[in-house]
């Protein structure tokens, strides 16, 4: 299937709404992921991947299904007539709402010294990740895999290098992270998490208030995509002056058939 670089020759299926469709410029942006279509002349189909996420626009008769499968799990964001197509190619194939929200309303202030601890993230702080993702993961994680919000940068010291994520410092601890889990041309989907010593203290707030921030000032409007049944991600993005645009459903496939 032919590859491109450039975005351009496929903007008319690539038009940028709030949430995952910042993929393709993302990946434009951080180098990290790829796209492939049809026809890179006049393109029909457009399938755009980025860590675990995956974004299918167009005609799925045009998509060779070995490739596709190639892919293995991941998120899929496509509309429903790619849906028989993924049936055919993975084993497993399970649908999820979530919720798409866009930052219009001041946040909620958080006392003065939980700010203080707020910085941006450096090119040095990679360790402090690395650490970070230690203390987030569940049982049976690999050692060597990047805390999920580093993914769509390609790993820790991408992101802590890229400009786009800010961490709440305590001590020898990067105890809360916010960052542009894909940054596009104008919108920035905002991801957090906080290490679950530091629950409860705002500074996953506090992280979510610099990031918005942040990305303001160079004309970005930050989103933000929470499943429905996630109820502390929804109440913080309320909390951070996001509201509700709209609902869409994912779906997590793999592995491919064999």
């Amino acid at each position: 299937m032919p590859t491109s670089t450039s975005l351009l020759p496929a903007t008319h299926l690539l038009v940028e709404e709030p949430g995952t469709a910042a993929i393709a410029a993302h990946v434009a942006r951080t180098g990290h992921g790829g796209w492939w279509t049809d026809d890179p002349a006049a393109p029909r189909t457009v399938l755009v991947h980025c860590g675990p996420e995956r974004l299918l626009r167009g005609d799925p008769g045009r998509l060779d299904p070995a490739f596709l499968g190639r892919f293995g799990r991941g998120q899929f964001t496509a509309p429903d007539h790619f849906l028989p197509l993924l049936g055919r190619i993975f084993t497993t194939v399970t649908p999820w709402v979530r919720t798409v929200y866009v930052h219009t309303r001041p946040p909620r202030p958080v006392p003065p010294h939980v700010a203080d601890w707020v910085r941006p993230l450096e090119p040095g702080d990679s360790a402090y990740l690395d650490r970070f993702a230690v203390r987030c993961s569940s049982p049976g994680r690999h050692p060597a895999t990047p805390h999920w919000a580093a993914q769509t940068w390609g790993g820790h010291g991408a992101l802590a290098a890229g400009g786009f994520a800010w961490g709440a410092f305590v001590g020898p601890f990067l105890a809360a992270l916010a960052c542009g889990y894909l940054v596009g041309r104008d919108h920035v989907d905002i991801a957090v998490a906080t290490d679950p010593a530091f629950r409860r203290l705002g500074l996953g707030l506090a992280c979510v208030n610099a990031a918005t921030a942040a990305a303001r000032r160079q004309g970005l409007t930050p989103t933000w995509a929470a499943s429905q049944v996630n109820l502390a991600s929804r109440a913080v993005a309320v909390t951070a002056g996001f509201r509700p645009v709209r609902n869409e459903v994912v779906y997590w496939a793999g592995p491919p058939r064999k």
